[in-house]
C-alpha cells in the first residue's frame, strides 16, 4: 500500500552519502530539507547535487526545501567540554566578544544587552536551561541560574518574556537566499515568522534577487512560514494567507507557548491550512529517540499516527535524519506509522461545513470528489501546471489516489509534498484531448489503470488557462 501523507527529512552528516539517500528515498522520503543554521556552502552544493543525481535515477520528484536560519540566537563558542551550570550559579552572558573569556558566556545578538530587562527568563538549548536576568551592565547580562545543566556552543536561545526588534529576515538569510535560488530549490522556509508582513518581504527579497523574471513568475519558488512564535500564533490566519505553505515547528512554539497548548494549536493550523488549501507539516521531535535507539516509544508512534489522523500533509523528521545514527531506520518506522495509520477509519475526513463559501474551483474540485467515489473510480487525474489545482482536489483526502500532470519539473518537485499527490511530466499540450491522451499513456504504461477502469479528470479549459471548469468520468480503453 502506498502512503498519502508525505516525508520531509532533514539532511545532515548522517544523511549526505548517496547510497544512503537512495535507501531514505525507497523508505518513502519526499522532501529533503536543508538547514542552513548549519553546514557550509560546499556541503550544502554537495548535499543538493547528490538529490537531484538520485531524483534523476530513481525518477522520484524528490523537493528540496531550504530552510534559512532566521533571527536564531545562540551562545557563542564555548570549551568543548560545554560549560557546567549549577542551580543558583551567577553567570554573565555578554555580547562584547564571540569568544568564552574570563567565566563569560558569548551571545551572537550583538544589541541584547540592549533589549532586555531584569527578571526576565532566557531559555537555552530548548529550555534544558533556564536563566533570568538580575542586572544589565553595559555589555554584560547578569543571571541567576533557574535550571543548570551542561552549556554548550552554538545552543539556541529563547526569551519568553521579551520583545526583541530583531529583523526576520537577516543578512546571513539574504546571502543563504541568493545561494538557494541560485541552485534552483523548491520551497523556502522563513524561521520565526511573527506576521504576513515577513512573508510578503520574503517575496519581495526574492523578487529582487529573481529580478522578477516571466519564467520565475509562472514556477516560482513556493514560501513555507515555519509557526514557532506566540505572535505567529495571533496573526496565524494572515500568515497562512500570504504563505504558500505552513510548518508546524513544535519545538520553539512549545517554549513561546504553555507546551500544553502545543496540540491545540496543532489542529488548529492543520485545520485553517485545510480549509485554504495549503500544504502544512507537523516537525519537531517526531521520533526523535531513534536519534539514539533503533526503535521509537510508544508516544512517539502515537505522535506521528495523530499527526496523519488530523490530516497534515507531511511529517518531517529533523536530527533523526541528520545526525542520527538510524536515519534510515527513521524513514521506513514513519512509513509504516502512516500507511498502518491510513488505513484505519481514524483517517477519514469529514469535510461538512468547513467551508462557508465556495468558489468555482473549489465546488469543481468537491464535485469531483463526490462523483469519484458514485462511481468507484480508480484514481483522480488532475492537470496542474501551477500546482494549485492539486492542491485544491488533495485537500479533501479523498479515498483515492491523485495523478497530477504538468509541464514543469519544478512543480512537480512542489507537488511532492502535498497529500496524496503523485505528479507527473508531460509536454504542454495544446488541447484537452491532447491531454488526456498523453495522460491516459502515461498511466497506462505505468500500471496504474486498466481497460474498463473509470477515473476522474480535473482541468482547466483552454489548457494552460488558470482556474477549473470541467470535470469529467473517463473509462479506460
Amino acid at each position: 500500500m502506498t502512503k498519502q501523507t508525505k516525508i520531509v527529512c532533514t539532511m545532515g552528516p548522517s544523511s549526505e552519502d548517496k547510497d544512503t539517500i537512495i535507501k531514505m528515498v525507497q523508505a518513502g522520503m519526499n522532501v529533503c530539507r536543508l538547514n542552513f543554521s548549519h553546514g557550509d556552502y560546499a556541503s550544502h552544493q554537495k548535499l543538493i547535487d547528490t538529490i537531484r543525481t538520485v531524483s534523476a535515477e530513481l525518477n522520484e520528484p524528490l523537493a528540496i526545501m531550504a530552510d534559512l536560519q532566521g533571527p536564531r540566537i545562540r551562545t557563542g563558542d564555548l570549551p568543548a567540554k560545554g560549560v557546567p551550570l549549577a542551580d543558583s550559579d551567577d553567570i554573565i552572558l555578554t555580547t562584547a566578544s564571540d569568544k568564552y573569556h574570563a567565566g563569560r558566556i558569548p551571545v551572537t545578538y550583538t544589541d541584547l544587552h540592549q533589549e532586555l530587562n531584569a527578571n526576565d527568563r532566557i531559555y537555552i538549548d530548548d529550555a534544558l536551561i533556564t536563566l533570568q536576568v538580575d542586572k544589565i551592565e553595559n555589555t554584560n547580562i547578569h543571571c541567576r541560574v533557574l535550571q543548570g545543566g551542561i552549556l554548550r556552543a552554538r545552543r539556541g536561545m529563547n526569551f519568553p518574556d521579551s520583545v526583541l526588534s530583531i529583523k526576520p529576515i537577516t543578512d546571513k538569510d539574504i546571502e543563504d537566499l541568493k545561494f538557494a535560488l541560485k541552485n534552483n530549490v523548491d520551497w523556502i522556509a522563513l524561521s520565526f515568522v511573527s506576521s504576513a508582513k515577513d512573508v510578503y518581504d520574503l517575496r519581495y527579497i526574492i523578487k529582487e534577487l529573481t529580478g522578477g523574471k516571466p519564467e520565475d513568475e509562472r514556477t516560482p519558488v513556493l514560501t513555507l512560514a515555519k509557526i514557532e512564535r506566540k505572535t505567529a500564533m495571533e496573526n496565524i490566519e494572515e500568515i497562512i494567507e500570504a504563505a504558500d505553505g505552513i510548518m508546524v515547528a513544535r519545538g520553539d512554539l512549545g517554549i513561546e507557548v504553555p507546551p500544553e497548548d502545543v496540540p491545540l494549536h496543532q489542529k488548529k493550523i492543520i485545520n485553517l491550512c485545510l480549509a485554504a488549501a495549503k500544504p502544512v507539516i507537523v516537525a519537531t521531535q517526531m521520533l526523535d529517540s531513534m536519534v539514539r535507539n533503533p526503535r521509537p516509544t510508544r508516544a512517539e508512534v502515537s505522535d506521528v499516527a495523530n499527526a496523519v489522523i488530523d490530516h497534515a500533509d507531511a511529517v518531517m523528521l529533523s536530527a533523526e535524519s541528520a545526525t542520527g545514527k538510524y536515519p534510515v531506520p527513521a524513514v521506513e518506522t514513519m512509513n509504516k506509522i502512516i500507511i498502518k495509520t491510513e488505513a484505519s477509519e481514524y483517517d477519514d475526513l469529514v469535510f461538512q461545513g468547513m467551508l462557508k463559501t465556495l468558489p468555482t474551483d473549489t465546488a469543481v474540485s468537491q464535485v469531483a470528489n463526490i462523483l469519484a467515489a458514485s462511481v468507484k473510480a480508480k484514481l483522480i487525474l488532475v492537470a496542474s501546471l501551477s500546482g494549485y489545482t492539486a492542491r485544491i482536489v488533495c485537500r479533501y483526502r479523498p479515498q483515492l489516489p491523485i495523478f497530477a500532470t504538468t509541464d514543469s519539473d519544478r512543480v512537480r518537485r512542489q507537488l511532492n509534498m502535498s497529500w496524496g499527490v503523485t505528479p507527473f511530466l508531460l509536454p504542454t499540450c495544446k488541447s484537452i484531448e491532447e491531454l488526456v491522451d498523453r495522460s491516459m499513456g502515461y498511466l497506462k504504461k505505468e500500471k496504474k489503470v486498466a481497460a474498463e477502469d473509470r477515473i476522474i479528470i480535473i482541468a482547466g479549459e483552454p489548457v494552460g488557462q488558470p482556474g477549473v471548469n470541467l470535470v469529467e468520468i473517463k473509462e479506460v480503453r
